[in-house]
């Protein structure tokens, strides 16, 4: 039955209701299964991000095989799945931006930001000697050629950490608001703008044409920003309160909120920092209104989290072919996992100097070790920026279950580590 459908030959030509017939199909078959394990891994105490990007892989040429994938989703609906895929990041990041707290920050700024700042620069640096190593052509791509490129994205996919993810987790230990649950939280709020700070400028060298190019680039990015927060967040300060009906925020508030998002994700793909990033800048820059927040939070996580996020795991699955791990690339998919794992808790060390214990030394390092799909969006920039090839996807894909898996396991573990009671005396 299995080698019947892979005998199977992709369609062609596929336009008009062909193309509107197999995208929705896609899109039934991605929101389904991707449903379907997600409740699978809540139900075995794992992230349900992990069932997720499962249900990504289990689509595309890991199990199916390229020609199989490619008769469920036809290589012209590919293009219409990855602007969805697009839109749901861009939302995404704007949910995540509308859900940062900065309050949160307050009173532990200089301890969060010493490893917000730790937690991101040392696996970026490690990113370095890592990209050297395996700079070759089976791992880097025609963008990628030029050591600088590929080690910024070798790196940023190291370094990230999944905001939402920890906090959810954090939220079921009953730990979100403990001296290190406080902390974790205000250093991954922070974590959270040094990491696309880091992807916008990492992408920003990889499609510069030269030094003057580069400036130019840097030169928008930081206009972007200022206008942003001068202009931009002042005048939405005083229009979008005016758009609240009691706890709600009216129609017209949620489409200055949508036409906003898809004004700064346009700006964020223009000056080269991407469209997630742009998505997030504008969730941060909305009025700090509790009640406003949680009412945009409110009206956009389903659509978000549920019905357009499964595509975009879909089209990482696409790209990722477990096959290619062989053994000729075990030692770098090693390397990898091994920087990845080992740079955040190198960072986390640095909690011992705040009076932690070296118990909460391994909750933060699991912690700030989880990646959640972010580490995906790093690695899916780098692929669409020829940067990367499908085999280093791969070994990022893998990054991504190995330490979301192990992060609950490594948890439950320090957590019940009993620290020997003072000899007496």
């Amino acid at each position: 039955m299995f080698e019947w459908l892979q005998q199977l030959t992709p369609p062609t030509n596929v336009i008009g209701p062909a193309l509107i017939a197999y995208v929705l199909l896609d899109i039934f078959l991605i929101v389904v299964l991707a449903r379907l394990l997600g409740s699978l891994m809540v139900k075995i105490k794992q992230p349900r991000v992990v069932g997720e990007i499962l249900a990504g892989v289990l689509l595309g040429p890991t199990l199916l095989g390229d020609n199989l994938s490619r008769v469920i989703a036809p290589t012209e609906a590919r293009p219409v799945l990855g602007v969805i895929a697009t839109i749901a990041l861009a939302l995404f990041m704007f949910l995540a931006g509308v859900e940062y707290d900065m309050s949160r920050v307050k009173g532990r700024a200089g301890q969060a930001g010493l490893l917000a700042v730790l937690a991101v620069a040392v696996p970026a640096v490690l990113g370095f000697p890592v990209a050297q190593l395996v700079h070759t052509p089976v791992y880097y791509g025609p963008a990628g050629e030029t050591l600088l490129p590929f080690a910024l994205f070798i790196g940023a996919a190291l370094s990230v950490t999944a905001f939402p993810v920890m906090a959810h987790i954090l939220m079921e230990r009953g730990e979100l608001n403990s001296p290190m649950g406080s902390l974790g939280v205000a250093a991954t709020g922070i974590m959270s703008v040094l990491m696309f700070l880091y992807i916008a400028f990492a992408g920003t060298v990889a499609v510069a044409q030269g030094f003057g190019d580069f400036i130019l680039r840097i030169v928008w990015i930081v206009v972007f920003a200022v206008v942003s927060w001068f202009v931009v967040r002042p005048w939405l300060a005083r229009t979008l309160p005016g758009m609240m009906k009691g706890e709600a925020l009216t129609g017209n508030g949620m489409a200055i909120c949508f036409a906003g998002l898809v004004l700064y994700a346009l700006i964020g793909h223009l000056v080269g920092i991407n469209a997630l990033v742009g998505g997030f800048a504008w969730g941060l820059i909305l009025p700090p209104d509790p009640a406003m927040r949680r009412s945009i939070a409110g009206k956009v996580n389903d659509v978000a989290m549920v019905f357009l996020l499964p595509i975009f795991f879909a089209l990482a699955g696409f790209q990722t072919d477990l096959k290619l791990l062989t053994l000729e690339t075990l030692p770098a998919t090693l390397l990898v996992l091994a920087a990845a794992i080992g740079g955040k808790f190198i960072a986390a060390a640095s909690v011992k100097l705040f009076g932690l214990s070296w118990r909460e030394v391994g909750i933060i390092g699991a912690l700030i070790n989880t990646r959640g799909l972010l580490v995906l969006v790093a690695g899916l920039i780098g692929l669409e920026m020829n940067i990367i090839t499908n085999v280093t996807f791969t070994i990022i894909v893998v990054v991504a279950l190995v330490t979301n898996l192990m992060t609950l396991p490594i948890l439950n573990m320090v957590s019940q580590a009993q620290v020997p009671a003072p000899a007496k005396a």
